[in-house]
């Protein structure tokens, strides 16, 4: 089986997108090659895991299907359905029969393209023979339980996440706007209809499992929260950088604490790790740095003692991944200020997050305090900047949930990380839980911390998924087996009116937002 080589859907950590991730590149034993050959295909060692335990009882699996407009997504979960039946359990799959609802495929809740979404699905799941339930109003107006205030904090959450996520604004700044105030509406209406749908149906199938892509989104989530409530099993599906299917068993992608378990259960296969890291370095398969070749030190630093580089995340994404992300470190300029101001003998340079050029929100607000200190360089998201080459002119590395910590790490170089990430329990830098802890810290004479867990987080990247008997990798492209996807030119359509739907939005929130700050 030969993976794919895409940009994986997981709407996870908030730097899947860094400064110089999510590159196209290689397995292991291709990394001197720009091509994709049966040498791509993973080793028979590789640390790919069964989807169910064999011998665990005949179980009810309540599936629900992702958009059709997201390809990759829907025969994921159509494969994984197929692979319990094979299993010995009951598959039964749920899909959105809300027409007019709002959801990540159709912001604006277009009739038509829920009409044709619900149709495509029903076509494409009558060819498996599985179950199928629509989740409906219909549904949910026979459901006997009413939410809980934890349920609809739940649904509130997925809502934030799809349209900071989607939107590319920050939570400030969604409730001023008024068009985004009401798709917010229209979207925490269709999850909670959704969401009592789905009990109505565990109840009614005697459902014991279930299953859904990734559980961030509302529309995605309301299935993890009648889970959650009910205190039965959940998993949650998406791909590995290389458009690999993984499995999260009880928990979503975004689990810090589950993540970063299985990551460090992985190989310390030093050479894995070395190709890995070696190839994300690489401009030929690497967009993002290719986009970013340039650093020219600065001749000011030479006067001072120490350099040490602050590396910001993305915004956004942070704040798109629910209350466990949420930092003591978030006002990141203030305690840059912190940090100049108490320790002049150190020349400090910041690196915005090259992602961070297509926010709406004002990711400069709070900056301006920095303006004046002598010992201060900003690298702005528009700036052409090498994020490698700036790791190793550092003499300590700080970061804001990113995967440059991991990076700095392999590098031999002393990381500090300031708040949560997916990283923050691997043992690669030193966590403080306070802003004073972290001053001291700076105060003190650093080390590198050893390779071995971010050696583990390279195999985690490239060696760990999930294999299903009904995706097929051959030629490079994802392929299902003994099913398709019905409608596709039909789909295609309604993804470009969604994406259509997304500029629009995003040019009147752009608008609206500069004309509050010209008015400021």
């Amino acid at each position: 089986m030969k993976p794919f080589v895409a940009n994986s859907t997981r709407d996870t950590a908030c730097d899947e997108a860094d400064f110089d991730s999510n590159p196209s590149i290689p397995m292991h034993s291709a990394m001197d090659s720009n091509h994709h050959d049966e040498s791509d295909r993973p080793s028979s060692t590789s640390h790919a895991s069964s989807i169910s335990d064999p011998s665990s009882p005949m179980s009810n699996v309540l599936i629900q299907m992702p958009s059709p407009q997201q390809r990759r997504a829907f025969l994921l979960m159509l494969a994984y359905a197929k692979q319990l039946e094979k299993e010995d359990k009951n598959p039964i799959i749920a899909y959105c029969g809300i027409t007019g609802g709002s959801c990540a495929s159709n912001l604006l809740g277009n009739r038509i393209v829920c009409l044709a979404c619900q149709k495509s699905v029903e076509d494409s799941v009558s060819d498996t023979g599985l179950p199928l339930v629509k989740l409906d109003n219909a549904t949910a107006s026979k459901c006997k339980r009413t939410l809980t205030l934890t349920e609809r904090r739940g649904i509130v959450e997925g809502v934030r996440s799809c349209l900071v996520t989607l939107l590319r604004v920050l939570k400030k700044d969604l409730g001023k706007i008024k068009i985004a105030q009401a798709i917010k509406r229209k979207q925490y209406d269709t999850a909670t209809t959704l969401l009592q749908a789905a009990h109505h149906v565990m109840d009614e199938h005697d459902i014991n499992e279930t299953a859904v892509l990734n559980g961030r989104y509302a529309c995605r989530k309301s299935l993890v929260i009648a889970s959650t409530t009910r205190e039965i099993p959940f998993n949650t599906l998406d791909f590995n950088l290389f458009g690999m299917p993984m499995v999260f068993r009880g928990h979503t992608p975004h689990d810090r604490d589950a993540i970063q378990l299985r990551m460090l259960s992985n190989p310390n296969d030093q050479e894995v790790a070395s190709d890995y890291f070696n190839a994300r370095e690489n401009t030929t398969l690497n967009r993002f740095a290719a986009k970013h070749r340039q650093f020219v030190p600065p001749e000011e630093a030479d006067n001072y003692e120490r350099k040490i580089t602050f590396f910001l995340s993305s915004q956004d994404e942070c704040e798109s991944l629910g209350p466990s992300w949420r930092s003591q470190f978030r006002d990141n300029a203030s305690v840059i200020y912190q940090a100049a101001t108490q320790f002049p003998e150190t020349y400090f340079c910041i690196r915005f997050h090259p992602n961070q050029a297509n926010i709406l929100s004002d990711v400069n607000d709070g900056f301006e305090q920095l303006d004046g200190l002598r010992n201060i360089q900003i690298f702005g998201p528009h700036d052409d900047i090498n994020s490698y080459t700036l790791i190793d002119w550092s003499d300590v590395v700080v970061t804001f949930a990113s995967t440059i910590s991991v990076e700095a790490c392999w590098r031999k170089k002393p990381v500090i990380q300031l708040g949560p990430s997916l990283y923050d329990q691997l043992g690669i830098s030193e966590t403080p839980d306070t802003l004073e802890e972290f001053l001291e810290l700076l105060g003190t004479d650093l080390k590198p911390r050893g390779r071995d867990a971010a050696s583990k987080y390279a195999n985690y990247s490239v060696k760990d998924y999930d294999e299903l008997d009904y995706l097929n990798y051959d030629d490079g492209t994802l392929r299902p087996v003994g099913f398709r996807r019905k409608l596709p030119a039909v789909v295609a359509s309604l993804t470009q009116i969604n994406e259509l739907s997304k500029r629009v939005l995003k040019k009147l929130i752009k608008y609206h937002l500069n004309s509050k700050r010209r008015a400021a």
